[in-house]
């Protein structure tokens, strides 16, 4: 495998950059398929594999923690090759993973088959950091990252709402990771036919010139740990609501599991909305922290007022006003290590710390709630107690810089006046 010759975008902006950009998306898309369809296929799991509660925690765990294991070493050793090529590898064990799962025999089979496809698309989305900047403008990056997170709401809100339908369609769960892991092969041929790596000098970096170690950011950018754990509540409670929502609302609500899924899919309708809002209009007022401070207001209390919801309207409102703020703030959290111009691999590293923190945080949840429900009997229990964690992105957002344009203008201004 050939080493990637360097990464900063010239002053212009290709037009094929939206066309690597939408095989990334595609395969983003077919991720979200495999990933976010854990919920609604638990009450099918629990009559077809004798699923446990906590055995239902653990496929929750399994999929954060192939995140948080592969995110950072992905960062700081893959980045020296061929994105083109990594992603290639990357695509291709994720779609032998889907079909691996389709065959699963049982529950732990299908743990460690969802792990293996988790830590290949962690493998998939950190090169995919690289190609960004290959091939787009610095000014752009809030606004490709809002679109980014944005056609992953949108496979969300597919995978939520359309799990269940495709599942009868097509006969069976089996057939469904089936039919996905087809889906993903064919992407993966054209992005072999049509993903071209766009080659330019590393930005700041004399020819010839020995690259340092990118995982020093980690201890130089004290910044970087602060963006970092911002989402470390929003984690716990993601997991937790993600696997075991739909269980809790079929049984408060008594609702059927296609009614479930249309319902969850409010979450990822409202992340659509947030993510693609968030980067334009952080771009536009010049600041980031008030995208991450007030969403840490409002989530303890929608999360709250999700399990106190006894309609389904209700319930949906408040989901769509969860994936509003807390998808809103990624592309924000995500676009701080490129505002400080960072090295384009430190960049990588930073964002790989922000993915492995994300799902080691996140297994914890399921598993916790898991166990509550097996001891107490009760799935509201521990949902409720790690409904309030949200309040970390207030916390963090409240201690961390400003590193928008304006506030980087505001700063020269006061050391002027100094």
């Amino acid at each position: 495998m050939s080493t990637t010759a360097g990464i900063a975008p010239t002053a212009g902006q290709p037009r094929y950059a939206w066309v690597v950009m939408a095989h990334l998306w595609g395969m983003d898309f077919v991720n979200n398929m495999v990933f976010f369809s854990l919920g609604v296929l638990v009450p099918i799991w629990r009559e077809d594999l004798g699923l446990t509660p906590t055995q239902a925690g653990l496929l929750g765990t399994a999929g954060f923690m192939g995140f948080g294991l592969m995110a950072l070493p992905a960062s700081i050793w893959l980045t020296r090759y061929s994105p083109k090529l990594v992603t290639l590898f990357a695509s291709l064990g994720m779609a032998a993973f889907t079909m691996l799962q389709a065959a699963s025999p049982g529950a732990v089979v299908l743990m460690l088959a969802r792990l293996g496809f988790v830590i290949c698309s962690a493998v998939r989305i950190q090169l995919q950091v690289m190609l960004i900047q290959q091939w787009f403008r610095p000014k752009l990056y809030a606004t490709v990252n809002s679109l980014d997170y944005g056609t992953r709401s949108t496979g969300q809100v597919i995978a939520l709402a359309a799990t269940p339908g495709l599942v009868m369609l097509l006969g069976s769960w089996r057939s469904h990771y089936f039919f996905v892991g087809v889906l993903l092969l064919l992407v993966t041929l054209s992005w072999v036919l049509l993903g071209p790596e766009r080659r330019v000098r590393p930005q700041g970096d004399a020819p010839g010139r020995h690259e340092p170690n990118p995982a020093g950011v980690l201890r130089r950018n004290k910044t970087m740990w602060m963006v970092a754990t911002a989402q470390l509540g929003v984690a716990i409670c993601f997991g937790s609501f993600l696997t075991f929502y739909p269980t809790y609302a079929i049984d408060k609500l008594d609702i059927s599991l296609e009614t479930a899924g249309l319902l969850m899919s409010a979450f990822p309708v409202g992340g659509v909305c947030g993510t693609l809002a968030s980067g334009p209009l952080s771009q536009w007022a010049g600041r980031r922290k008030p995208f991450i401070i007030v969403p840490g207001i409002i989530l303890p209390v929608a999360y709250s007022l999700l399990l106190q919801a006894d309609s389904v309207p209700m319930a949906a409102l408040a989901l769509f006003i969860i994936g509003l703020t807390a998808m809103g703030t990624a592309p924000i959290l995500f676009t701080i290590p490129m505002d400080l111009r960072l090295p384009h691999r430190e960049v990588a590293v930073a964002q790989g710390l922000m993915r492995t923190l994300f799902p080691f945080s996140a297994m914890w949840g399921p598993l916790f709630v898991g166990l509550m429900q097996e001891g107490t009997g009760s799935l509201f229990i521990g949902l409720a107690i790690v409904a309030p964690l949200n309040i970390t992105l207030f916390i963090n957002g409240m201690l961390m810089p400003e590193t928008g344009i304006r506030g980087r203008l505001d700063r020269i201004r006061a050391s002027r006046a100094a």
